[in-house]
């Protein structure tokens, strides 16, 4: 997998996450300052979808999941 080292600002990366077309998972931080930052950034917006009014269209993708998962004896 090729990686490009680039640099965005704060404020892209939040809205980026915000609008699901970034995941903080893929972010590889490549120092602790960023890290912590982007740490921020996912509470940030995870705790605004809690407030989300759409919130039924995600617990419809979330019941298609685990419906696809088999169980585990």
């Amino acid at each position: 997998m090729n990686t490009v080292n680039i640099g965005l600002s704060e404020t892209k990366i939040a809205q980026l996450i915000n609008e699901g077309h970034l995941c903080a998972a893929d972010i590889q931080c490549l120092d602790k300052s960023s890290k912590k930052i982007i740490w921020q950034l996912c509470l940030w917006c995870c705790q605004k979808r809690i407030y989300c009014k759409q919130v039924a269209c995600h617990q419809d993708e979330h019941q298609q999941s685990q419906a696809t998962l088999s169980p585990v004896y």
